[in-house]
């Protein structure tokens, strides 16, 4: 596997996005806030992620998130990763601003061996904290949290905000702190999209005739909107 260091995420990432994906490339734009978010305030989570192009759309998620069992991203990803056909997914470190440019490392992933480490490594969620519209907060057994969810909102309103903790912390970040050593030893190259992609160009196909147009259901881009978190 390859690593990309010290380029330019968005316009790497979105040159990714503009070959291989086909339908909903405006979910890029969600990816695009979260790195822009990541290099202006950084703090201990939001600079790793895990992100992926499919046919239809594209998705990233805080590396944390999808190591905790109960979460949208842990799901997510395993889901959207249990076919490796058309799909091309990425490690994400960012490293900061430059120029206005949202700079970092990228990482290329293995999408089926990613998606066993993860289903291997990752952790039940033991607390949850919870963020509410009307200002209150509260941090709660998950167990507690499931059973209670709808009369919170009832009580305070949409949640805000939603942060899943394992048992141990710290064996949570042992095993992305194993995860992240692991990917520093995969060969420095120079990002050139097209040359890495593993997808041809359904065009090009085409007109050399190697295969048949045929009609595609788009499957519809589906956001976690769960208790209205985002």
């Amino acid at each position: 596997m390859r690593k990309y260091e010290h380029v330019d995420v968005i316009a790497s990432l979105g040159a990714v996005m503009e070959i291989n994906t086909e339908h909903y490339k405006s979910d890029f734009q969600y990816d695009r806030e979260m790195f822009q978010k990541a290099a202006q305030h950084p703090d201990a989570e939001n600079t790793r992620l895990l992100w992926l192009s499919r046919s239809s759309g594209t998705e990233c998620f805080y590396e944390r998130d999808a190591y905790l069992n109960e979460s949208y991203a842990h799901h997510s990803w395993l889901y959207h990763t249990e076919s490796r056909d058309g799909i091309l997914a990425y490690a994400v470190e960012i490293t900061g601003m430059e120029g206005g440019r949202v700079m970092g490392n990228l990482y290329e992933l293995d999408v089926q061996q990613h998606a066993a480490k993860v289903e291997r490594d990752s952790l039940p969620a033991a607390f949850v904290t919870l963020k509410f519209e009307d200002g209150a907060w509260g941090r709660y057994p998950y167990e507690e949290y499931d059973k209670r969810k709808y009369s919170l909102i009832n009580l305070h309103g949409k949640i805000l905000d939603k942060r899943l903790e394992p048992q141990d912390e710290a064996v949570l970040q042992a095993r992305l702190l194993e995860a992240r050593r692991e990917r520093e030893k995969y060969r420095p190259a120079v990002f050139k999209v097209g040359v890495h992609s593993r997808k041809p160009s359904i065009r090009r196909e085409l007109a050399a005739g190697k295969t048949k147009a045929a009609p595609k259901k788009a499957a519809a881009k589906t956001k976690n909107n769960e208790l209205g978190v985002g």
